[in-house]
């Protein structure tokens, strides 16, 4: 590691000669090893710039970010349509007695389709941290850490209610309690993705 933290420097001096980047190195291994990253990245700024880096994010992927967005959006609005899939009609009916659709969470957050929005939303995240639209790195990893914790979440609670009717001791009301944990934490999910799109600067309206 030490040979590599002396070659580093030997490089980060010579790309750096004539900028002024020399500053005294730290004594400690990590801090040195940051250092010396945090300086040859400036000294190559010239040649990032010239590269073909994307300059902003290709449009399919913000359009897909929004799209994601929009489904989970929808289907909040209009859970108990989309979620309820039959109801006992001879009397007044509550959620633990209806029948339910826990796979309208997996669906809006891209995990039944390879065609869907968000299929694999973290290549998404990828794609639009690397376009440099991002202002604030440390608020872009909370609102997509967030979102993949959420929806997890969401999507295991969902999972769960599709068998909560046939496990031990499980009937429909089980069915509605993890619905209803699933729902909250997509609600969660979906302000996350709020927050990512506005950090990218796409008008959700």
């Amino acid at each position: 590691i030490e040979a590599k933290m002396r070659s580093g420097l030997g490089l980060l001096l010579v790309l750096s000669g004539c900028r002024g980047l020399v500053q005294p190195v730290p004594s400690s291994k990590y801090a040195k090893r940051r250092f010396v990253l945090e300086r040859i990245a400036q000294a190559l700024t010239p040649v990032v710039l010239l590269s073909s880096w994307p300059v902003s994010a290709s449009s399919e992927t913000l359009g897909r970010l929004k799209s994601g967005f929009q489904n989970i959006n929808f289907l909040l609005a209009n859970w108990d349509s989309e979620t309820f899939k039959s109801c006992p009609t001879t009397q007044v009916a509550l959620a633990a007695e209806c029948d339910r659709l826990p796979d309208k969470i997996p669906t809006a957050l891209g995990l039944r389709s390879t065609t869907a929005p968000l299929y694999k939303v973290e290549k998404l995240f990828q794609d639009a941290i690397q376009s440099g639209d991002v202002d604030d790195i440390d608020s872009w990893t909370e609102a997509t850490d967030a979102f993949i914790q959420h929806s997890t979440s969401a999507q295991e609670y969902a999972y769960t209610a599709s068998f909560g009717e046939y496990n031990p001791s499980g009937g429909k009301d089980q069915v509605a309690k993890y619905m209803d944990l699933s729902k909250k934490e997509l609600v969660q999910a979906r302000d996350a993705l709020r927050d990512v799109l506005t950090q990218l600067a796409v008008d959700i309206n």
